[in-house]
């Protein structure tokens, strides 16, 4: 990921709709799945730890990035339970952990083996251990976002559950998401096809009233995700536990 995108997230990480959006989605699910008291957590992938430090209180959390500048962004929010190391090849050992994250990784073109880091996850989780992910969604949509963030392949819903299976990991939740801004996303992701703008979504920030609109439909998803998963959207989120 380009150098410049990893100031960028850090400055926008704590307030931008779509960030706080995706830490909601865990929360909810954490609490529907999630019965360890005080887990042992991996963030793998952790960037530059704005979910890593949401989660600090209750469990015991451990992050791990590839990228030094990611990790020296965690270090300035004051996490010091983290280090630089791959996804494809975690120094832990087997059974080390009750729950892992693995949001918006495996997507990038650094990880050319998609299903590396799921194996790696599945060894350093306890049986029964749970697994969040979270992939951006349809390969058309690869737009000049895409390029900045450095990722090489969107996923759908079967691929991802392909994936989880092939790697010893069964599905317990999973839905699309980002779904009701789905058409007007859609259709700026395709015009930015044709003219492309110089870094990421996350180079021009929302303002406060597009934010709260923003985080209203996501939270208006998340209710009815309780009660059905959702059919198509900008992302996918799963839990899947370790068979």
């Amino acid at each position: 990921m380009n150098v410049e995108e990893y100031a960028t997230m850090y400055r926008v990480e704590n307030q931008h709709w779509w960030y706080v959006g995706l830490r909601n989605m865990l929360a909810a699910s954490w609490r529907r799945h999630v019965t360890v008291p005080m887990p042992h957590v991996l963030d793998a992938g952790c960037g530059t730890g704005a979910t890593l430090a949401a989660g600090t209180e209750d469990a015991r959390s451990f992050g791990i990035d590839i990228s030094p500048h990611a990790l020296h962004y965690c270090r300035v929010r004051g996490l010091t339970r983290t280090a630089i190391a791959s996804i494809s090849a975690l120094p832990f050992p087997p059974r080390s952990f009750d729950v892992a994250l693995l949001l918006d990784v495996i997507q990038h073109q650094g990880v050319p083996d998609k299903s590396e880091p799921l194996r790696e996850i599945h060894r350093v989780l306890v049986s029964g251990g749970i697994l969040f992910i979270n992939v951006p969604a349809y390969q058309w949509l690869h737009s000049s976002h895409d390029t900045a963030v450095a990722t090489d392949h969107r996923f759908t819903k079967s691929e991802l559950l392909s994936l989880l299976a092939e790697n010893g990991f069964e599905p317990i939740e999973i839905t699309y998401w980002n779904t009701l801004l789905f058409p007007p996303a859609t259709i700026v992701r395709l015009w930015r096809k044709v003219r492309p703008p110089e870094g990421s979504d996350l180079a021009s920030e929302p303002g406060k009233t597009s934010s709260t609109l923003f985080g209203g439909v996501l939270a208006c998803e998340r209710a009815v995700i309780r009660l059905a998963p959702l059919p198509f959207g900008l992302s996918i989120f799963a839990a899947a536990r370790k068979k």
